[in-house]
Formats: structure tokens, C-alpha cells, sequence
């Protein structure tokens, strides 16, 4: 299973772009825009936004905000290098799948 860029598990994606049969012939999926890094990347920054959303609900209604403040700078600092590594895969034309066969 493909590790994201926060080191948990996501699903396998692929699983519906291209399969191989028995016989090693494969088949063609619906396919992705995106590679599977993007998408990696784009998976564990979406996870780290929503973090900073409930850590700032949670501050919101009281308690240990010093707890949620912590949390939420390292979220942060998590989020800056996620959106560091997106602009680089744009930048070295990795954010979008390639077609089969094609080179860089």
C-alpha cells in the first residue's frame, strides 16, 4: 500500500488505472490526471488543513489551548513543507501522470 507524505497508508489508487490479466496483457482503466507522489502530497495536505481547522474549533471552546496552539505550529510547519514539495513537483513536471509510454 503507497505511503503518504504524513507516513500513513492511503488507499491504492491504482487500482483502477491499468491492470494486468493473467495472461500479462493489460487493460486501461479510467487513469488519473495526477501522479501518484501528487497525489500522496495533495492527500496529506488536505489531512493537515483539516487538522488546523479542528485544532482552531477546539482552542475556540476553551481548555488546554496551549496544547492546541503546539499542534497547531507543527501542523503548520507540516503544512509549509507539503506545499514546498507540490511546487516543486509542478515545477520538474511531476504533478501530472504521463501517458503510457511517453518519457519526460
Amino acid at each position: 500500500m503507497p505511503v503518504a507524505a504524513n507516513g500513513l497508508d492511503t488507499p491504492n489508487r491504482r487500482s483502477f488505472r491499468s491492470r494486468s490479466t493473467q495472461t500479462g496483457r493489460q487493460t486501461q482503466g479510467v487513469g488519473s490526471p495526477i501522479s501518484n507522489e501528487a497525489y500522496n502530497v495533495l492527500t496529506a495536505l488536505q489531512s493537515k488543513l483539516e487538522g488546523l481547522e479542528a485544532y482552531r474549533k477546539y482552542a475556540a471552546s476553551g481548555g488546554e489551548t496551549q496544547l492546541w496552539q503546539q499542534l497547531t505550529e507543527s501542523d503548520s510547519q507540516a503544512v509549509e513543507r507539503l506545499v514546498s514539495q507540490l511546487e516543486r513537483l509542478v515545477r520538474e513536471n511531476k504533478f501530472r501522470m504521463r501517458a503510457p509510454g511517453q518519457t519526460a
